[in-house]
């Protein structure tokens, strides 16, 4: 696995397309004429259903929202549809590279990215060296989708699996409980991820044990219904994580009903994630994120969970398309490089609300060459009471990059 000058112009389309009857509809809407006033470039972002990724439809949602008074409608949304058919690699593959026979097209973004964006990307350059494909959350193998896109983004689960055991020592535990839903089980990066977390816990003297949903229960369920006897077992000083943003939810519930220790989970632990764990309205703070962790970090203080608590100023799937999006505009503008990381997080930070971003390139566990365009994203954790651990200044050590390697 493996792992931005010119004057600013209006950048052009972000079109997201909605299609519900397989890759002939698609094909039939990228193939339409481009407007004359958007015609000359143009950013395709492709998300599934909101039933199927809820945070990255809001995200491109969102997206299209900051963009819908310019000229020529520079963001618009479109879906792909729900199918479990065999060919629906075949078929994603189809729509992403009828979409680049578009010359108004100057980038596509697909988040999370499904089987199938790999070929695509490899279709559209192959038609358009020149165009500009971005993947999130690709669920192809690393080193098959790098190849084919200019830049691949995900969830940090290389440094992020270290740094969190670190967060979780500073934060005051002696032992680390990860909750996993069972089809997790055959995912790599979860793999590494656990892998890299118990050598962690040994190393910084904390305990670790890594919980799996069993086969016919829930995953949410089997969370919701643990973390008590998970928190009874491995003491007050227990924190729990969890890699699935499904499990956030429960996760957190269970760790303030149990006085437990959260560093952060699934890159989804938020204020609004607390705020319904804690039971807090945070509408009276109108959306400022300073007056949303005050009222955050009181309800925690009453509970004796000052210091115990971690969350992100902004949730990865939402922000991580918005920021992608940003990121794409202005490469398209010539205000950024593709291969700039600097620019790819100044993106990033200017459509999070004040979330403050951190990156590394990916490793190949095998051979220990960091990629070249497949980037690992985290933010510092903000913790409720005692304020940022200020992670950034801590080193992931490189030979826990070879860890959770092979099968």
């Amino acid at each position: 696995m493996k792992q931005q000058r010119r004057a600013m112009r209006p950048f052009g389309v972000v079109l997201i397309l909605a299609a519900a009857f397989g890759a002939a509809l698609f094909a039939l809407s990228c193939s339409k004429a481009p407007d004359s006033a958007a015609a000359a470039t143009r950013v395709v972002a492709i998300t599934p259903s909101e039933a199927s990724a809820p945070r990255e439809f809001r995200g491109a949602e969102d997206f299209v929202r900051d963009y819908a008074s310019d000229k020529g409608k520079p963001a618009v949304h479109a879906v792909f549809p729900d199918s479990k058919k065999p060919d629906e690699g075949a078929a994603i593959a189809a729509f992403i590279a009828k979409c680049a026979e578009d010359s108004g097209v100057a980038a596509i973004l697909v988040a999370p990215a499904p089987e199938g964006t790999a070929e695509g990307f490899r279709r559209a350059k192959q038609a358009r060296p020149g165009l500009l494909c971005i993947a999130s959350g690709s669920s192809e193998d690393a080193l098959v989708v790098e190849a084919s896109a200019d830049l691949v983004m995900d969830l940090d689960r290389l440094y992020r699996a270290y740094l969190a055991v670190w967060a979780a020592k500073k934060m005051g535990a002696s032992s680390l409980v990860a909750a996993y839903a069972r089809e997790e089980g055959d995912d790599p990066a979860a793999r590494r991820e656990r892998a890299i977390m118990a050598a962690a816990s040994a190393a910084l003297g904390l305990k670790y044990a890594a919980m799996t949903s069993p086969k016919g229960v829930a995953a949410d369920g089997f969370v919701r219904a643990g973390t008590g006897a998970w928190l009874r077992d491995y003491g007050p000083r227990a924190a729990l994580y969890c890699s699935a943003p499904d499990l956030v939810g429960p996760l957190l519930a269970g760790a303030v009903a149990g006085n437990g220790i959260v560093a952060e989970a699934a890159g989804e632990a938020t204020r609004a994630a607390y705020a319904e764990a804690l039971g807090v309205d945070l509408t009276e703070a109108k959306g400022d994120a300073v007056k949303e962790k005050r009222l955050l970090e009181n309800a925690a203080e009453a509970l004796g969970m000052r210091g115990r608590l971690g969350l992100w100023d902004s949730g990865y799937g939402e922000a991580s398309l918005r920021g992608l999006g940003e990121f794409a505009m202005r490469v398209g503008a010539g205000t950024a490089r593709k291969d700039d990381l600097k620019a790819l997080l100044s993106a990033l930070d200017a459509r999070s609300g004040g979330a403050a971003w951190l990156a590394d390139y990916d490793v190949d566990p095998d051979t220990g060459v960091k990629s070249a365009n497949h980037v690992l994203v985290r933010q510092d954790i903000y913790v409720l009471g005692s304020g940022y651990l200020q992670s950034a200044l801590q080193s992931t050590p490189t030979e826990y990059f070879s860890l959770g390697a092979g099968k």
